[in-house]
């Protein structure tokens, strides 16, 4: 389903791109409550502000934290799972744990588990549309994330996604490997792209989500916005509805270390049904044994 979202004019275009680029375009509300002296809770969306205010409910007591969240602002989710790696904090997934959960926080925790019924969600990445230039002097260690503002922010988001993986000991192409699969098992026409709609005064502009379609919107709006602009968008994403839950063998075979429990369904059927009320719309795919084709007699 497309999504909807209206923004006054705020003195630069770059906040509508920052939008594009995050995960935090279904803001929510979140909880976080202390449930003994080992373990905080946090339950909800991952949105601006969600790092600090996770951050002042931690204490140098606390080893668990247990969540329940469909994802959220990247970045955030960001600043979370290296909290996470610093203070070496085990993960307990109570319910599910997508998008950016799964990707900054799950992956991060020395030690995770998933609670019966849970389900840990797979869905895009930062990285996925990484140039090959912007890789190679990451390696070499020459890039550093704070020279990318503004209408770089993405790249910034890049270098950070790189530096949780490389903390870790995961590959850099870890997200890129899992998402793949998310593909692979959820075939969409392949004509179908991801585009964004943008209403500027009542006019709209549509553009490929890519790096060419990214440059074209900014010179738009650039162009186009003025002091009392009003600016819609609509995100059209043939993925945005589709996780991927991966198996533990699956994990472990891309390096994905610290699996403790791991409960797991038999089949899709199974999965879909995991999915609760509120995320009944999502299409959820796993690892599970081809249906045996029907003979003909």
């Amino acid at each position: 389903m497309p999504k909807h979202h209206l923004i006054k004019f705020c003195k630069a275009t770059a906040l509508v791109l920052t939008i594009l680029a995050s995960f935090s375009v279904y803001a929510e509300e979140y909880e976080i409550k202390r449930l003994d002296a080992a373990t905080v809770s946090y339950q909800g969306r991952i949105v601006k502000g969600s790092f600090h205010a996770l951050l002042a409910q931690l204490t140098p007591e606390t080893t668990t934290l247990r969540i329940r969240s469909s994802g959220g602002d990247g970045e955030e989710a960001m600043l979370i799972g290296n909290q996470i790696i610093d203070q070496n904090l085990g993960l307990i997934v109570d319910g599910y744990c997508m998008s950016s959960c799964a990707n900054y926080l799950f992956l991060m925790a020395q030690k995770k588990s998933l609670l019966v019924d849970s389900v840990l969600g797979f869905h895009g990445a930062v990285s996925l549309k990484n140039s090959a230039d912007l890789r190679e002097q990451f390696e070499l260690g020459k890039l550093n994330k704070d020279d990318y503002t503004g209408k770089e922010g993405l790249k910034r988001l890049q270098i950070l996604e790189w530096e949780l993986l490389k903390k870790v000991g995961l590959n850099l192409d870890t997200l890129s490997t899992i998402n793949a699969q998310l593909y692979k098992k959820n075939p969409i026409d392949p004509k179908a792209k991801r585009t964004v709609v943008l209403t500027i005064d009542g006019k709209k502009y549509t553009f490929n989500w890519d790096d060419r379609g990214q440059k074209l919107m900014e010179k738009r709006l650039r162009k186009s916005l003025k002091k009392n602009s009003e600016v819609s968008f609509v995100i059209n994403n043939p993925y945005a509805d589709a996780i991927y839950f991966p198996s533990q063998q699956f994990l472990q075979e891309i390096g994905v270390k610290g699996i403790l429990d791991y409960p797991y369904p038999e089949n899709n059927a199974a999965l879909q049904k995991l999915l609760s009320e509120d995320l009944s719309n999502i299409k959820a795919v796993g690892d599970f044994p081809e249906p045996e084709p029907v003979s003909k007699k």
